[in-house]
């Protein structure tokens, strides 16, 4: 009996984790950003909020300000699908040389993932070198687009 319910949950689990990846994959646009944890969340103008797609094989089309800026690049999900990277292929059309780093630091941590939400949040330490630092991320809200 406890097999069977430790197998069923794992079974949920499993399910769970591998539709982050389906869930992610849509287009997103920007609502909204926290530029610290505490912070009270400020609605963006929609002239530069961010529009984003991410596609199945791991690329991803961003766009700022009306599709002014635009970027293409890969992105990445760690083993645990909590937190994920970016690295960039072009800028407005332009080939950016690939960064020569051969480790991923998944510096962006999902906070929300659902069916009509993402929020993720880059992460970051904030005080002076060689004192006390403290913990921070800013966070990006974004609603799915049809």
């Amino acid at each position: 009996m406890k097999k069977s319910i430790l197998f069923i949950f794992a079974m949920i689990l499993l399910s769970i984790q591998s539709n982050k990846k389906s869930l992610l994959c849509h287009r997103w646009v920007q609502f909204g950003s926290k530029p610290e944890i505490n912070a009270p969340l400020t609605i963006i103008d929609t002239l530069s909020s961010e529009h984003v797609n991410f596609n199945s094989d791991g690329t991803y089309e961003k766009s700022v300000y009306h599709g002014k800026i635009k970027m293409t690049g890969n992105w990445y999900l760690n083993d645990d699908e909590t937190k994920m990277e970016f690295t960039l292929t072009s800028f407005n059309g332009n080939t950016v040389p690939p960064f020569p780093e051969t480790s991923r630091h998944y510096n962006i941590i999902i906070i929300k993932l659902t069916t009509d939400t993402l929020i993720y949040g880059n992460e970051y330490y904030r005080g002076k070198e060689g004192g006390k630092m403290s913990y921070n991320h800013s966070d990006s809200y974004l609603v799915r687009q049809p």
